[in-house]
């Protein structure tokens, strides 16, 4: 299966877009720890920049990246959004409402379904086509990837896809030790043209090595399934381009090359 990439946005501390990425994977410059703040979702009205939750907040931020890079209508694309928790703060406060320690409100708990980021941007941006949101714990960028790989060729229409990791409170990290925000966002389209950046053969293949992570990426962000997303972007955006692989299922990898 091939995929068109036209474009990327890249949010995490140290990272503010695709050209901080790619001097990264160069090793031009060092990912540094700093300070985060999610930029604003523009595309939201004041008040529902102000109800999002901070994990909706960083997705929207990264699709609009990449919306702009790719200049292509968003209202026109398909939309597929990822994460492998989607607003770990708000889990855990309910959790503390199941403990009997405090209540939430209406509006935090309207923001605790998975599919919340992807409404709030597909209604600001008058999306009618499908959206599909995936969890898939480990494996979820390349099971978003897929997805949206199938959708964009059997749809024959540009595909937006977000995967997005906001960091867990400390009696969740315990679980799922994600510590930093990271996100991911790609516009792929059916057939290359003048927008695209590169093009990609996707494939299934073995299991690749458990050391099989690349030194520019902080190592603390292993468990952020969109951080597999920043190991692909080797394999459009990188020096030279090369063969990537990254977690799919138990035993096997998704195997991504750069054809052009």
């Amino acid at each position: 299966m091939r995929i068109h990439v036209a474009s990327v946005g890249v949010l995490a501390p140290g990272l503010t877009g695709l050209a901080e990425a790619r001097r990264a994977m160069a090793g031009e410059a060092a990912i540094l720890p700093a300070a985060f703040t999610v930029p604003a979702a523009q595309c939201l009205p004041a008040a529902e920049r102000r109800r999002a939750s901070t994990a909706s907040r960083l997705a929207i931020a990264t699709a609009e990246q990449a919306i702009g890079a790719a200049a292509l209508p968003a209202s026109a694309m398909a939309m597929v959004f990822a994460a492998a928790e989607s607003a770990p703060d708000i889990t855990h406060q309910l959790c503390e409402v199941l403990a009997g320690t405090r209540e939430v409100s209406p509006t935090v708990f309207h923001n605790s379904v998975h599919n919340a980021p992807l409404g709030y941007l597909s209604i600001a941006v008058g999306a009618k086509g499908s959206g599909t949101s995936v969890c898939r714990g480990e494996w979820t960028f390349a099971a978003a990837l897929v997805l949206a790989a199938l959708e964009a060729a059997s749809t024959e229409r540009p595909v937006l896809l977000v995967c997005y990791d906001s960091p867990f409170p400390p009696a969740l990290a315990a679980a799922w030790p994600v510590v930093c925000p990271t996100a991911i966002s790609l516009v792929l389209t059916p057939a290359r043209d003048e927008r695209t950046l590169a093009t990609c053969s996707l494939s299934i293949g073995p299991e690749a090595p458990a050391d099989d992570w690349p030194a520019w990426i902080p190592a603390d962000w292993r468990a952020n399934a969109s951080a597999r997303g920043f190991m692909a972007l080797a394999a459009w955006a990188g020096p030279g381009r090369a063969r990537v692989r990254i977690p799919y299922a138990p035993g096997s990898s998704l195997e991504i090359r750069c054809d052009g």
